[in-house]
């Protein structure tokens, strides 16, 4: 092989591997069920896994609940999540379980509840008086 032709060859997997990474990235975008369908039928998605994708509107930080507002340009839906928000007007897709409304103060919402983050385990410490191998 010369080197040229083991350039093009180099060129071509680059090119292909940055194409599958854009298209594995808008796979989500395209997969994602419509929350205007989900609000406008609540009952017919209550209890199933859906994954939306949307932009945050609202950020709910309360003792007991965290979600975030998602809206798609179809209609909102409220996220309940265990893990950090994210910040007002980013871009973001989720996957979890549809309730078909639930209240929040004075709003009645549908709302998609992520399923709990596993929380990071440390690795196991040595007792402090351990001695130290050499």
């Amino acid at each position: 092989m010369t080197d040229g032709s083991a350039r093009v060859m180099r060129g071509f997997a680059l090119l292909l591997v940055a194409a599958a990474a854009v298209g594995a990235a808008a796979c989500y975008r395209l997969t994602a069920t419509k929350i205007g369908e989900i609000v406008k039928d609540p009952t017919a998605y209550d209890g199933k896994t859906v994954t939306v994708y949307g932009t945050v509107k609202e950020r709910i930080d309360l003792p007991q609940l965290k979600c975030y507002v998602l809206d798609d340009g179809s209609g909102q839906v409220a996220v309940v999540t265990t893990g950090p928000l994210p910040r007002v007007g980013e871009r973001r897709h989720t996957r979890g379980r549809v309730q078909a409304s639930f209240a929040i103060g004075r709003r009645k919402i549908v709302g998609v509840i992520e399923p709990p983050r596993p929380k990071p385990t440390r690795p196991p410490q040595p007792p402090p008086d351990a001695a130290l191998p050499s």
